[in-house]
């Protein structure tokens, strides 16, 4: 269960959002929403995740399909699953939505008392203590290996170049840890570059760096789409470097 679970929160952490809105200004809404993009491998892994956790609903459109959690029942026994696993440490926005949701959820938090702890970002009002970022990398133990497997899903590319080079990349907004620990743990020698908008990026075209990756998610298995490229990159991969394996 946990490892899924931890899948699960890479998967959100990438490509997720955790949402409190309103309605007409009276009363608080909460939603977990991930959207994809639609291909058959998506939308299965998707029907998947909402058959495992029994809530939700998955709606596709002609690009994307969505794994929408609408019910405040269903969020919160969802969210509790996820609050005090330690992977979402390492994504302090996501964590510090995560239990405003709760405590909106478990105190029947109004609109105005919701605006009221919400008025100045600059002061925290929220009644319990302010998520704050580890200062340390990420040590890849078994359930971390698992949530990097749901975040490659989310936010890694395997690509086959024109000239027959391949590379491994992986971005995130704000994500400066996240990525200097894949950055180890892979060995990656690059330098990790900032695109617009704060997003950081880390790509190798180093073959051994590829390799160790290939071997990674033989082991960690990559569930939607990103499996579909995974698997076109690892056979062009292997067909050039088999020497190596």
């Amino acid at each position: 269960m946990q490892n899924n679970i931890s899948f699960t929160l890479g998967l959100l952490i990438g490509d997720g959002s955790f949402q409190i809105n309103h309605w007409k200004k009276k009363y608080l809404q909460y939603r977990v929403v991930i959207k994809l993009k639609n291909t058959p491998s998506n939308l299965k892994m998707l029907q998947d995740q909402r058959e495992y956790y029994k809530c939700g609903t998955i709606v596709p459109t002609k690009s994307t399909v969505v794994w929408a959690i609408n019910h405040k029942k269903q969020v919160h026994q969802f969210l509790n699953l996820l609050k005090e696993n330690p992977l979402l440490d390492y994504k302090c926005s996501a964590k510090t939505k995560i239990l405003k949701i709760l405590y909106g959820i478990e105190n029947n938090v109004s609109y105005a008392e919701y605006s009221f702890l919400e008025e100045d970002i600059s002061e925290w009002k929220w009644p319990f203590k302010k998520p704050l970022v580890p200062t340390t990398p990420i040590e890849f133990t078994e359930i971390y290996k698992w949530w990097l497997c749901g975040f490659v899903e989310a936010e890694g590319c395997f690509c086959i170049r024109k000239n027959g080079s391949q590379s491994f990349s992986v971005s995130q907004k704000n994500g400066e840890l996240i990525i200097d620990s894949i950055k180890t743990f892979f060995e990656i020698p690059n330098k990790i570059l900032l695109k617009k908008c704060g997003t950081l990026v880390i790509e190798t075209y180093n073959s051994r760096c590829c390799l160790k990756v290939a071997r990674f998610f033989e082991n960690y298995t990559l569930k939607g789409e990103k499996k579909v490229s995974f698997d076109f990159f690892k056979k062009h991969l292997y067909s050039k470097y088999v020497m190596e394996m």
